[in-house]
């Protein structure tokens, strides 16, 4: 069965879809609600409570091809409004976006060096909170870029940009570590 079809028996009262469609997404929201806000609780609370809104409102929800997308882009909106409301301001703009990609792993297993371990982990520090995200919603998540516009409430063109200017980023700032590391151990 394909998402439309999940989404509008769930909009029809069938408790069975809304089973489904939480165990089928939870982890993933999870993950990416956890990029947010590192309060495992907290993210575990908006998740529930977007789950319940869902399903007490899903007569008057809209309509969606993606089921991960939708429930991304109302967990993102849930998390940061919960998060306005703890002291300190927050906006959308200075959001923190912690991520620790799959890329990093790979990386690392494939050299087995604690010095591209270092290398990577100070590259990202050199990324925006924005193209953290974007990455991550990318490769870890392997959204389409429509998919991460929506999420991030971005135009096609930023989105890309954002991606492209993040991994540019990084192979510039990995490349001045990596050849650091190779002339200091000549």
């Amino acid at each position: 069965m394909d998402d439309k079809e999940l989404w509008e028996k769930l909009k029809h009262g069938d408790q069975e879809a809304l089973k489904q469609i939480y165990n089928s997404q939870i982890e993933n929201l999870l993950q990416y609600g956890q990029r947010f806000c590192r309060d495992r609780e907290t993210v575990e609370d908006c998740l529930h409570d977007l789950f319940i809104y869902i399903w007490n409102n899903r007569e008057g929800l809209s309509s969606t091809d993606s089921i991960q997308r939708y429930l991304m882009v109302a967990l993102r909106r849930r998390v940061i409004q919960h998060l306005k409301g703890q002291p300190g301001e927050l906006s959308d703009k200075n959001l923190s976006f912690h991520c620790d990609l799959s890329i990093e792993e790979k990386w690392i297993q494939e050299e087995q060096s604690e010095e591209v371990e270092n290398s990577l982990q100070a590259a990202f520090t050199h990324l925006s909170d924005r193209q953290k995200e974007a990455i991550y919603l990318k490769y870890y998540q392997q959204m389409s870029y429509e998919a991460i516009c929506e999420i991030m409430d971005l135009n096609y063109q930023s989105a890309r940009n954002l991606i492209f200017n993040g991994l540019k980023a990084l192979r510039q700032v990995m490349t001045i570590l990596i050849n650091l590391l190779f002339f200091l151990k000549l």
